[in-house]
């Protein structure tokens, strides 16, 4: 793994710890009521993670990955 790529899933990952943080509710799709995963719990991560990236690429917050060859 790229240096790139580690420091975009830290940022990723820090967004969304910070996003569950502040508001746990929003997270219901991937955790039950008890705060447990649910069942597809790693499609429904990966999904959001995919939408928080996008977002954070879209607003300036990500350093650029390296082109695939």
């Amino acid at each position: 793994m790229n240096n790139i790529t580690r420091e975009r899933m830290t940022m990723i990952f820090n967004e969304w710890a910070k996003r569950y943080s502040e508001s746990p509710d929003e997270f219901s799709d991937i955790l039950d009521d008890e705060g447990n995963p649910v069942s597809d719990y790693g499609e429904n991560c990966a999904i959001y993670f995919e939408k928080l990236a996008n977002e954070m690429d879209n607003n300036g917050l990500l350093p650029t990955p390296a082109p695939v060859i």
